[in-house]
């Protein structure tokens, strides 16, 4: 048998030597290849670095919190969604910045941006604060309280934790009417982000709303540090000062401020504004001012509740049959502002409208009849049997009404409570039973609240005993009780000429008793003291 021959007679093989430019060809492909996947990660990681450069500088604006870097911030993060419109956490954060300007800020335009954006980060399945927390207040904002709680607490069995949530779970519990609860959520939000004015600005004016001066300008003062040119925390502190009773040239120079700032400020702001230049025309006695300002903030935005109250007040001072339906309209704007009834029904009823004032604090009682507090042992009680404070309201309007059964009734369920309001709830119960004669038994209560010592920080218990004492016939111990409430009511900026009159008035009743030597005495002791 022949051997076959490979190179003349046999099978030809398959594989052929691959040419030069055959070869060449293919390295260039690959070369163009890995050119485009390399050129392609690089446009990637530049894309992401400047999404990343914008999510920084759009956080660092709203941290900020005035409208104008709100607005920024809102630039910024159009800029990214131009990059990278899938970015999750940036819609979140769109949403909230929407949703702040809509319910805060009051420009009714952000919300379909608001609910737009949010729709968008929930279906990117954002696991940021600001998703949930925008969620949160939509659901408020649709009168959705409850269902609001529910949410929220659902995301804090799934252990989420954030100064936004609680926040939101503030701002929950105060549409509910559940104060303590909310103070407490506010203070953690404000305490965790303490470097963000929006949380003190929050926890402060919800201090405001409660009537609780000292501690919203507290709040406040924090905001301010934080950002010292933050125009709501500077607004809502000249306005707490004001309620304080003090303050009114740090008012008037923010109320200046804001005049020359007006085109950066929302119509909330503008109306805050009004508000405090109302408030402060009111604590300078100019009535019909007050009333015009508050109407004029009202005009800019018919929810600023401190504008409505404001010229409430006023109306009352004026004696205006339309005070009473001032009040209901503030408090139809902020149910659950405690402010609103507590410090209305005592000006209804010195505008004579005793019925009016007791209407309000019905309202009041209607409001938080079925709110709920913590207790002892896990239980929970009806939050009106803490508040000492309505208590204590609904018993003068009731003793002024000549109610006065039930005025006792209701001191003593503001004493029971034995809160912050005990020693006037003492004091009041002390007074209703001295104009019933009943000496005995009011003596232990002023006692206690106008000690010998000096230290009480009431000036009117200790005149109420010196009362008491010279109804008594116990006539020197008397002059001491009267001599302990000037030194208090000096220390407290009572004017010289208003003392003057109380040494004489205490020295004529000694004269009149027969007790012309202890009158002498008397008079000297208090000059002294007034020197």
């Amino acid at each position: 048998m022949a051997a076959t021959d490979g190179n003349h007679g046999g099978q030809r093989d398959w594989r052929r030597r691959e040419s030069l430019p055959s070869a060449l060809l293919q390295v260039g492909v690959v070369a163009v290849l890995l050119a485009g996947a390399v050129a392609y990660v690089v446009h990637r990681g530049s894309v992401r670095q400047q999404v990343d450069t914008r999510m920084k500088a759009a956080r660092t604006l709203v941290q900020r919190d005035n409208p104008a870097d709100l607005s920024k911030a809102l630039a910024e993060l159009e800029a990214l969604f131009q990059l990278d419109g899938d970015a999750r956490d940036a819609q979140a954060l769109a949403a909230e910045v929407n949703t702040r300007l809509w319910l805060e800020h009051r420009q009714p335009e952000a919300e379909a941006r608001a609910r737009e954006h949010l729709a968008r980060a929930e279906a990117l399945d954002s696991r940021s604060g600001e998703r949930y927390g925008a969620r949160a207040m939509l659901l408020v904002a649709e009168g959705k309280a409850t269902e609001a709680e529910k949410y929220l607490e659902e995301l804090k069995t799934q252990g989420a934790k954030s100064p936004k949530l609680a926040l939101a779970e503030a701002q929950t519990l105060l549409a509910r009417g559940r104060l303590s609860d909310a103070r407490q959520a506010f203070a953690r939000a404000s305490e965790t982000a303490w470097r963000e004015p929006r949380y003190s600005v929050a926890h402060g004016e919800a201090l405001l709303d409660e009537g609780m001066y000292a501690q919203a300008a507290e709040a406040l003062k924090k905001a301010t540090s934080a950002n010292p040119d933050h125009l709501r925390a500077r607004l809502s502190l000249a306005l707490a000062r004001l309620y304080q009773g003090g303050g009114r040239d740090e008012a008037a120079k923010t109320v200046s401020d804001m005049k020359a700032r007006e085109a950066e400020l929302t119509p909330a702001l503008k109306a805050r504004a009004g508000a405090v230049r109302a408030a402060l025309a009111l604590a300078e006695g100019r009535t019909d001012e007050a009333r015009k300002d508050a109407e004029e903030a009202l005009a800019t935005s018919p929810d600023e509740h401190h504008a409505l109250f404001i010229r409430a007040r006023a109306l009352a001072l004026n004696k205006d049959p339309g005070a009473r339906a001032a009040f209901q309209e503030a408090v139809a704007k902020r149910r659950t502002a405690p402010l609103l009834y507590l410090d209305g029904a005592p000006a209804l009823q010195q505008a004579g409208d005793g019925e009016g004032a007791l209407a309000l604090l019905d309202g009041y009682e209607a409001v938080f009849r079925d709110v709920q507090v913590p207790a002892p042992e896990g239980k929970t009680v009806a939050a009106l049997e803490r508040d000492d404070r309505y208590w204590l309201a609904r018993g003068r309007v009731l003793e002024a009404l000549s109610r006065t059964d039930d005025a006792m009734t209701a001191y003593d369920r503001a004493l029971a409570v034995r809160g912050v309001s005990m020693a006037r709830a003492q004091y009041a119960k002390a007074s209703l039973l001295m104009a019933r004669k009943d000496y005995d038994a009011a003596r232990p209560l002023l006692v206690e609240v106008a000690p010998e010592n000096g230290m009480g920080s009431m000036p009117e218990a200790y005149e109420a005993l010196g009362d008491l004492l010279f109804a008594k016939g116990e006539f020197a111990n008397g002059c001491q009780s009267y001599f302990l409430g000037m030194s208090r009511s000096r220390l407290q900026g009572m004017p010289r000429e208003t003392l003057k009159e109380k040494v004489s008035d205490v020295e004529k009743r000694l004269v009149d008793a027969g007790q012309s030597s202890i009158a002498k005495a008397w008079r000297t002791e208090a000059e002294a003291l007034l020197q």
